[in-house]
């Protein structure tokens, strides 16, 4: 068992480097770094709480920059490694499949991570010089926003898993919108007259993840206290539905027929 997280470990690290050296990720962080910078220039122009504004700008950027990279680096990372066969040398090694998929995940999520945290860095110090330390509502938040990014990362490399990039992008983009509406596709469907209607909506939102349940951006920005009674229960959906999804990406490669 050692054996095998030790080489978990060996692939997430390469995984991680290789990653930090793809242009398009400089790119996204770049860009991303640049919209929180451009929320100082929001106070100047914006009419009413100025303050509220940039925070909400800020903290919507490193929501939406860290989904953008779980995404579409997601749903590339073992195509990747099919296209340039290296998948090859490492499956010929005593390396097990799960060990490649869960060694890749970690890698991305390593990569996700650093990125939240250079974004968190950043705005951290804007606040500061502009409005003072950030209080701890701020800190949990970005923390569940790691939880909901880990399991869109799992959902992300369960369709890279079996389709390509072009298949997998257009499934985990629909898991994502459909995630964040999953609040209103509920209450749309119990409103609707049709009865299929109603029981396609209710399937959505049980089979599907609720990513809302990870929000408490609101608290963030008007800096209220840490909700703890959503937090808690926040966290255990989110690492119980993570470990389900990566079950099943491992369930996949594992059948996969990569000859």
């Amino acid at each position: 068992m050692m054996a095998n997280l030790r080489r978990v470990g060996a692939l997430a690290l390469n995984t991680f480097r290789e990653a930090v050296r793809d242009k398009v990720l400089y790119s996204i962080l770049f860009f991303a770094g640049g919209v929180i910078l451009l929320s100082l220039v929001l106070q100047q122009v914006t009419i009413g709480d100025q303050d509220k504004v940039v925070r909400s700008v800020g903290q919507g950027a490193i929501d939406l920059f860290g989904s953008i990279i779980a995404m579409f680096l997601g749903v590339s990372l073992i195509w990747k490694e099919l296209e340039r066969r290296t998948v090859y040398t490492i499956l010929s090694k005593p390396i097990s499949r799960w060990v490649f998929i869960l060694g890749k995940y970690a890698g991305l999520m390593l990569t996700v991570a650093a990125e939240v945290g250079i974004l968190l860095v950043v705005y951290t110090l804007l606040m500061t010089l502009q409005q003072g330390f950030p209080p701890p509502v701020v800190f949990v938040s970005v923390g569940l926003l790691l939880v909901e990014l880990a399991l869109l990362t799992a959902w992300a490399t369960l369709f890279g898993a079996y389709s390509s990039p072009t298949t997998a992008s257009a499934f985990i983009l629909a898991v994502f919108v459909i995630g964040h509406l999953a609040d209103d596709i509920w209450l749309y469907g119990s409103q609707a007259d049709n009865e299929a209607l109603r029981q396609v909506a209710r399937a959505l939102y049980w089979m599907l993840p609720n990513f809302e349940i990870f929000n408490i951006r609101d608290y963030a920005v008007h800096e209220r206290p840490v909700p703890w009674d959503r937090v808690w229960p926040a966290l255990g959906y989110g690492l119980a539905y993570t470990a389900a999804v990566l079950a099943g990406a491992v369930a996949v490669f594992r059948n996969k027929d990569i000859r």
